[in-house]
């Protein structure tokens, strides 16, 4: 009771429903209903320009790498000049000035080669970037997502329709057609069927917080999660076609893990049922089962290779490994610079080997990619980045008001590139590394700053 008698509303609900993401009880003002179009539209424009990445057959193709590098920088200049100075912070200034050095200093190798993947490298920041300033507004980043959930849909469905043959009634042609390797394309869909995935979790655990039931129900579901249930259905019918077993396996278990960790909150209750209760338990068993099954069927079997003549008893992935190693030792430091593996490789090529080493797909490790042609340097660079990216955002898990969708989201798809990371190369498709970016600018965006963090979280 206040001191004019009036009892004001119980507010001891909001750290639990804040745990289950940012939709807790709230002021519904006509800002944070409708966004400012100047806060959305360049992350929008980022989530349209993903898919036309997409289309473009990932933008393996050096020309349009550039092509996409200066549209997503063009966007990020937007973007940092509608947020204003306020919105640029040290970590944004700090990776533009070690990538600019990395470029001209040579240590990056000839620009003639490394120009398309620096150029990625550059995209992929400003993509963080435009997310990340998008997240300071939360009707903006809720905007941009939906966008880029029906935009990824809408690439689906392109896949799907030209993979199709002219004929009504004749099965489907191989997605793994429009890529180099099935691998590449189970990654590209296992990243979209979690985002859909992700965004259906984000509106039952609305739902929940809500306490609606019935008609309101499932208005709610029909508005706000249809979108996310399309691309999960989509994403998974185009995974199943990729004709990846490992890459199915490897997505179903982080997909289980990533639902059973995300609804944790919700299906943990007291008045769950039993059923509920040992799904609680199986789930996160059955996702570790399925992840190493996935890992274990890609370092044994090679989906590149046709068996015939040239294959040895050696397995490719250890060929592979003993071969780029040796080339690897030849620059340890520095590397060969990017985009040479190529043709570092070919000195130690062998009749015993050369079937396993001509295959697509690289190296299929992409730490070994990236010690050969980047070297420990290379490499340190790129892990110092994303373990500062996923520090800042784990900030947000040890958080109790911060919202943790999208965090969840962003260690979940880390998880499944690792996966792919040991078993192939899984930032060797520049869109797939750009919808990564998307993912990490947002989680960064919305966690919080050690100075928001109350003493009792850190």
């Amino acid at each position: 009771m206040t001191e004019q008698g009036i009892t004001e509303p119980a507010v001891t609900d909001i750290p639990v429903q804040a745990a289950m993401g940012w939709d807790r009880p709230r002021r519904r003002t006509h800002e944070s209903a409708r966004p400012r179009l100047r806060d959305a539209l360049p992350a929008i424009a980022a989530a349209c320009l993903l898919a036309l990445a997409h289309v473009m057959f990932a933008a393996v193709n050096p020309v349009l790498a550039l092509a996409m590098s200066a549209a997503f920088s063009l966007v990020a200049v937007l973007a940092v000049a509608m947020g204003g100075q306020r919105s640029v912070t040290p970590a944004m200034l700090i990776g533009l000035a070690v990538l600019i050095l990395y470029g001209v200093t040579g240590l990056a190798g000839p620009l003639h080669r490394a120009a398309p993947h620096l150029a990625v490298l550059f995209a992929a920041g400003c993509i963080w970037t435009i997310t990340y300033i998008a997240a300071r507004s939360r009707g903006a980043l809720d905007s941009a997502w939906i966008a880029l959930v029906w935009t990824s849909a809408a690439y689906c469905i392109w896949v799907l329709v030209n993979a199709s043959s002219a004929g009504i009634g004749r099965p489907l042609h191989p997605i793994a057609g429009y890529f180099e390797t099935p691998a590449n394309a189970a990654i590209m869909f296992g990243l979209l069927s979690l985002i859909g995935a992700s965004r259906v979790l984000h509106v039952l655990k609305q739902v929940d917080a809500d306490a609606l039931v019935g008609m309101r129900l499932m208005e709610r579901l029909v508005r706000d999660a249809f979108g996310g249930f399309i691309l999960l259905v989509l994403a998974l019918t185009c995974l199943l076609l990729a004709d990846s077993r490992a890459g199915m396996l490897m997505t179903l278990g982080v997909l289980i893990g990533h639902v059973w960790w995300d609804t944790l909150q919700i299906t943990t209750r007291e008045h769950r049922g039993r059923l509920v209760r040992l799904g609680v338990v199986a789930a996160p068993l059955t996702a570790i089962v399925l992840s190493a099954s996935g890992l274990a069927l890609g370092l044994l079997q090679d989906e590149t290779i046709p068996p015939g003549i040239g294959l040895t008893d050696e397995n490719p992935n250890l060929q592979r490994l003993t071969a780029y190693t040796a080339v690897w030792l030849e620059s340890p430091v520095t590397g060969h610079g990017l985009g040479s593996s190529g043709i570092a490789i070919a000195p130690v090529q062998t009749l015993d080997n050369a079937k396993a080493l001509l295959a697509p797909g690289g190296t299929h490790n992409m730490l070994l990619a990236w010690v050969v042609e980047g070297g420990l340097l290379g490499l340190a660079l790129l892990l110092t980045a994303l373990v500062a990216a996923h520090i800042a955002i784990a900030r947000t898990l040890s958080t109790r008001r911060a919202p943790r969708t999208f965090a969840r989201l962003s260690f979940c798809a880390s998880g499944l590139l690792l996966l792919h990371g040991v078993t192939d190369s899984a930032l060797n498709l520049p869109s797939a590394t750009w919808l990564y970016a998307f993912i990490l600018g947002a989680a960064c965006g919305l966690a919080p700053s050690k100075r928001d963090t109350p003493p009792a979280a850190r």
